[in-house]
């Protein structure tokens, strides 16, 4: 059984009634020259993570071997996911390592922002527990 190494930053909101935008990405690493840069690349995106407009939390996840670096983001909204997606810092880690690996979103909402509930649904798509949810 595939299992998960998982870190949660709060951000830079406080929890609040009401459905939560939940972005999770499973990025396959193909080489393993390039675990310890697209990791680094990804904890220097989670230090800003308090500071993200529109951030609730974060968890940053990958599998024993580092090969798979998982984000579950969630979010106010869907607009706060996508001006986030558009600055500098996230299209300058998509630009260095687009030909690293093989990316797979996967967004939903979460009918309230309840940390279990969202990791269950989370890990239930990593491992293909969930009909048409793509995995790696």
């Amino acid at each position: 059984m595939t299992r998960f190494i998982r870190f949660w930053k709060d951000g830079q909101l406080a929890a609040a009634d009401g459905p939560v935008h939940v972005s999770m990405n499973d990025y396959l690493i193909l080489g393993l020259r390039d675990v310890p840069r697209v990791a680094m690349a990804g904890l220097r995106l989670r230090r800003a993570w308090p500071e993200t407009e529109g951030t609730l939390g974060l968890w940053m996840a990958t599998t024993p071997d580092g090969r798979r670096q998982i984000s579950v983001s969630l979010w106010r909204d869907p607009a706060d996911l996508r001006r986030f997606v558009q600055s500098a810092a996230h299209r300058r880690v998509v630009r260095d390592f687009r030909d690293a690996g093989k990316l797979i979103t996967t967004p939903w909402t979460a009918e309230r922002l309840d940390r279990r509930l969202i990791w269950h649904q989370a890990e239930d798509r990593l491992l293909g527990r969930l009909a048409g949810a793509r995995h790696h």
